[in-house]
């Protein structure tokens, strides 16, 4: 990277990062803006940062008709368990569109100018290990196939517009410099400013309301973990100058997504779904910590962890849990099968059943007199001990079924209810029967 590269100053992070000029797409803001006077239901989501079923619910949730559209704040990656399957999600559904955020901005780094994916380490420290783990596991751990899928994403991502300006409303990800004309920020203020932006205490736009993600609503006054905020300075029409919609899919308190609908500001919130919550850790006990010690270190993951765990080797230890679940679940499934197997009957049932009944002394004799030379039977399992054995790829299905040597002597124990003559003559009954 250049030496002369600006530095990001006065925000989140203070990295040699190249800042460009503020993107709209007019197309884009006229379609929105034509949806919203039609009475269409536009919403704005704040970030998602790779919690794809969550983000699912939220939008089920919402229940979008074909004309209805989703505006995402930006931060659709990193940190969550599955990135690539919210950018996948997105791009397979022309109702929702977003705007680049600052973990967007970063990802970018890792695309050379020969369109190579070389990873950005500080992306790498800052929540990118989680996203580029979830592209290698979607990929099955073909390592090409995930460069090749994250590279088409981040071509499509750099083409995104940093900031949407409508008749009531401008969206952005982090906010805007209210020192600063607000047609000539770039990249620097809307996508990594923050105290600058929201201690302000006057709108910075007199007839639209800002809505913002980036920074959680717990910094921002919100009532409570989960809750949006919204700025304590209406405009002259009433509404807040600005809203803040990074309610914290995983804040530890009451994790969540949240949407907001442009035409009453009704809010909508989806709770982070178990399958989501990688952020899960046992609390301190209550008596070696006063409440402001314990609500502060909520926040903190046991060994500082700031991202989901498939970011542990890069994905390879979630592909060998996941291919050791799948395997336990084949087992289960065999086993429910061979049961269900065995309960229904099939078309010779009535025979197997009779098969399955307990031995008699009379039915060895029955069998015993049946000739069977000659005779072929075409089946294609064969019932022992009460399991079925089914006929393995190439075996004659109509082959004998091998049987074992009939025993040369019986073993007879004195009935109390029976004298020894009688027990003599029943042993000598059955030789006779049984011999040839």
């Amino acid at each position: 990277m250049e030496e002369n590269t600006p530095l990001v100053q006065n925000l989140s992070c203070k990295l040699n990062i190249p800042l460009g000029p503020g993107i709209r797409d007019l197309s884009l803001e006229a379609d929105l803006q034509s949806r919203i006077d039609d009475g269409h239901q536009v919403y704005v989501i704040g970030d998602v940062h790779g919690h794809l079923a969550t983000f699912r619910a939220l939008i089920h949730r919402l229940n979008l008709r074909k004309h209805d559209r989703v505006i995402c704040l930006g931060d659709m990656i990193d940190r969550g368990p599955d990135s690539a399957g919210v950018i996948n999600l997105i791009r397979s559904d022309e109702r929702i569109v977003c705007i680049k955020g600052n973990h967007e901005h970063m990802a970018l780094q890792s695309i050379t100018a020969d369109d190579k994916v070389e990873l950005w380490q500080p992306w790498m420290h800052r929540g990118g290990k989680s996203c580029w783990a979830s592209y290698i596991v979607r990929a099955d751990g073909d390592l090409y196939a995930a460069k090749r899928n994250f590279l088409n994403d981040m071509r499509w991502i750099d083409k995104l517009p940093t900031q949407i300006v409508l008749d009531d409303f401008r969206l952005v990800h982090a906010g805007y410099d209210p020192r600063m004309a607000l047609d000539s920020q770039g990249d620097k203020e809307l996508l990594w400013i923050r105290k600058v932006w929201y201690r302000h205490t006057k709108p910075v736009d007199p007839q639209r309301t800002v809505l913002f993600g980036h920074t959680t609503t717990m910094k921002l006054g919100a009532p409570k973990g989960g809750d949006v905020a919204r700025s304590k300075f209406n405009l002259s029409n009433g509404r807040p100058a600005w809203i803040a919609m990074d309610t914290g899919a995983y804040n530890h308190v009451n994790p969540g997504l949240s949407a907001i609908n442009l035409a009453n500001l009704k809010i909508s919130r989806q709770t982070t779904l178990r399958q989501d919550r990688w952020f899960d850790a046992d609390k301190p006990p209550r008596r070696y910590l006063g409440k402001i010690r314990q609500r502060a270190r909520r926040w903190k993951m046991p060994k500082n962890r700031k991202e989901s765990r498939i970011a542990d080797s890069f994905g390879l230890r979630f592909l060998q849990l996941k291919n050791k679940q799948t395997s336990s679940s084949e087992i289960r499934a065999r086993k429910q099968i061979n049961q269900i197997g065995m309960l229904i009957p099939s078309v010779d049932g009535h025979k197997l059943a009779e098969q399955r009944r307990p031995f008699t002394w009379r039915k060895i004799a029955k069998r015993a007199k049946q000739p069977n030379e000659g005779r072929v039977v075409n089946r294609h399992e064969w019932q022992h001990g009460g399991r079925n054995i089914v006929l393995g790829k190439g075996t004659d299905a109509n082959r004998k079924r091998p049987h074992l040597p009939s025993p040369e002597s019986f073993r007879f124990y004195q009935n109390k209810n029976k004298s020894v003559n009688e027990i003599a003559y029943a042993k000598h009954d059955v030789e006779h029967k049984l011999s040839p």
